[in-house]
């Protein structure tokens, strides 16, 4: 009976912990400052939290390479079979940008990306060319605000090789002539599909298909030792002046204000949230302006040395602009219901407006990782569409990733559980077996 009332007091006990951070965090989100506001907007540099320094063609990573052969589709996983494909492109020189979109028709857009002989290399959100500059060769100019998330590349044997750069959500086609291209790697590639996984395809609408592996995956479940970051070293970074911050202990974690910015540290969750009220944006950005702010965000972390694991970008949003990156374990997503496993970063004018993000790094793996069998792509797009209220349409992706949750007996220790997650209704969702007839969708995780 003794036993019962612990584990009831306890549960109880957690439950008021978590509430008591989610409320915390919100409000921090919606933070204020009673207090003048310092006009001030000049950062302190030479501040390193880590040594790295991490180019954009490491943070700007496709979600997806498909490789359309014949009648099936197939796709590249392996990250020494994409790192060698992407060392290929590098040496590639594109020129001759060419507006095409209205040569092909809304009928034979979804063929002309998916058709046989060609290899599509697939980003998670449209990519500003300004950034695809910094990964490629590309000497056509005056393309900067034009944003594109799909990559075309026939597999054909010329001199000079014709690629397709796609925006699928504004139907916009550019062609580009791609030079210096060593078409034996190419070829290479396209001819032993054999080896690698097969895709079905899955239309949600007239303009999106996604692409699911046919047969059961396996991942493993994988434990991390965790090394918490040094948050005197964000202070020196984020404020123009560390010597006028005032520091307060919480409950759950600390406070650091100059009177104007706050910088709260959450020990529940080991999250840091940055807040600069004054550099609020109110008027709408231009789109060259807005192209910017990828390249801002990847450079305002790395000001820092904030790259502290493998993080990629993942969404951006022109409006509220916001961008965020994910944490990716061995070529995977990793999520987490409070944001500990997300870089978040909403922008004003020309300074940072909120920034959130983990404040640890995943140092050393344990060596007890489990085999986890996994539904097959076509077993979960069945079990979705048995739900209540499920409408394709609102199916933006679906992936396998994995879920970050802290060991509850270590400290140090995160566990990273292998699941499907998938985006609907622009919410990412953990896919579970369990779900209701109503189309709730499984739990929302992470920030967006």
């Amino acid at each position: 009976m003794n036993g019962m009332r612990y584990e009831t007091a306890k549960t109880i006990v957690l439950t008021v912990l978590v509430l008591t951070s989610i409320l915390f965090t919100w409000g921090l989100w919606t933070y204020h400052p009673k207090y003048d506001v310092i006009q001030n907007g000049e950062y302190v540099q030479n501040v390193s939290v880590s040594n790295a320094q991490v180019d954009p063609s490491m943070i700007v990573r496709p979600s997806q390479i498909l490789i359309h052969k014949n009648a099936a589709h197939y796709g590249l996983i392996e990250e020494t079979e994409i790192n060698k494909l992407f060392k290929n492109m590098k040496k590639w020189t594109f020129d001759d940008f060419e507006n095409v979109s209205s040569t092909v028709s809304k009928e034979s857009f979804l063929s002309f990306i998916h058709g046989r002989g060609k290899i599509e290399i697939i980003y998670p959100d449209e990519i500003p060319m300004n950034i695809y500059q910094t990964i490629f060769q590309i000497d056509d100019r005056g393309l900067d605000s034009i944003g594109f998330d799909t990559i075309i590349i026939p597999v054909e044997k010329h001199s000079s090789l014709t690629v397709y750069f796609v925006s699928t959500e504004r139907r916009k086609i550019y062609k580009a002539t791609a030079k210096d291209v060593p078409f034996e790697e190419i070829n290479q590639l396209y001819e032993h599909t054999e080896k690698l996984p097969r895709y079905f395809a899955y239309n949600v609408s007239e303009t999106k298909t996604l692409f699911l592996p046919e047969k059961e995956m396996t991942m493993d479940r994988l434990q991390y030792y965790t090394d918490e970051l040094d948050t005197d070293k964000f202070k020196e970074a984020l404020f123009s002046d560390p010597s006028f911050v005032k520091k307060d202990i919480l409950t759950f974690g600390e406070e650091y204000t100059d009177g104007s910015r706050l910088m709260d540290v959450d020990f529940l969750q080991k999250l840091l949230l940055y807040v600069n009220p004054a550099a609020k944006y109110t008027i709408g950005p231009s789109s060259e302006e807005s192209a910017s702010l990828i390249q801002k965000s990847i450079d305002f972390v790395n000001e820092h040395g904030g790259w502290t694991d493998m993080y990629h970008f993942v969404q951006w949003d022109r409006e509220e602009r916001k961008i965020v990156f994910r944490l990716f374990v061995n070529n995977h997503p990793v999520f987490n219901n409070y944001g500990m496993s997300e870089i978040v970063q909403i922008w004003g004018a020309a300074e940072i407006n909120k920034y959130q993000r983990p404040l640890f790094r995943l140092e050393i793996p344990d060596r007890t990782s489990v085999p986890v069998q996994l539904q097959s792509g076509r077993q979960v797009i069945q079990q979705l569409e048995k739900i209540k209220g499920f409408k394709k349409e609102l199916l933006t992706e679906v992936t396998l990733g994995y879920e970050l949750v802290k060991d509850q007996e270590r400290e140090k220790v995160v566990v990273l559980e292998p699941d499907w997650f998938y985006l609907y209704n622009g919410t990412w969702k953990k896919f579970s077996d369990d779900d209701s007839e109503e189309m709730r969708g499984g739990n929302a995780v992470g920030l967006e």
